[in-house]
């Protein structure tokens, strides 16, 4: 592979974790706003894909 295709590689990737933990970044936030409305746990780890330690997690960054 020649050098130039490894570094359009390690950019596309780089740019692609970008995304996912911005996504992530950005589920946190809705999840942090749901529990601030008081909304079922089970029901906000369903609706942002976070496991439900994660959301407890935050609930307590909340109180």
């Amino acid at each position: 592979m020649l050098e130039d295709e490894k570094i359009i590689e390690i950019a596309i990737y780089y740019e692609e974790k970008g995304k996912e933990i911005g996504e992530e970044i950005g589920y946190r936030k809705v999840a942090l706003n749901m529990l601030k409305k008081n909304i079922d746990l089970n029901f906000i780890a369903e609706v942002t894909n976070l496991e439900i330690h994660d959301v407890k997690k935050l609930q307590k960054h909340c109180i």
